[in-house]
């Protein structure tokens, strides 16, 4: 069994990783970044998985056409790791105007050597919260 301590500069790493896929598209990483058996919830309550997520990005539903995010906490327990992250994008989800501010909430999980996001929650936050 690895005991591997999360460290916080990790986290951050790994954050600013999966914003650059994201804003890519790029599947590839993606994989990596994601644990096969993810589940997220959308601003619309809908459960994503990690192939629903993937095959967004391969199809060119999602497209992120800029974007930055603030981490706005990071806490670390043994091999698990829950970021907070306000992200601003602009771009196209399923063809429709996507513009916004959004609250994440993640969970990062040591499998091995490498931190995978096995859940995650999205909000869209209100125009006041802006």
């Amino acid at each position: 069994m690895h005991n591997l301590m999360i460290t916080r500069e990790e986290v951050i790493q790994l954050e600013t990783r999966l914003l650059a896929a994201q804003r890519l598209s790029d599947v590839n990483e993606l994989d990596q970044l994601l644990h096969d058996e993810l589940v997220a919830v959308a601003p619309t309550g809908q459960i994503i998985t990690k192939e629903m997520d993937l095959n967004a990005h391969r199809a060119k539903m999602m497209v992120i056409e800029d974007a930055s995010t603030e981490i706005d906490e990071i806490r670390i327990m043994d091999d698990t790791a829950l970021t907070v992250v306000t992200m601003t994008a602009q771009g196209k989800m399923m063809g429709k105007p996507l513009n916004g501010k959004f609250k994440y909430l993640r969970v990062w999980k040591r499998f091995d050597h490498s931190l995978k996001v096995v859940g995650a929650s999205i909000m869209l936050l209100p125009d006041d919260a802006r």
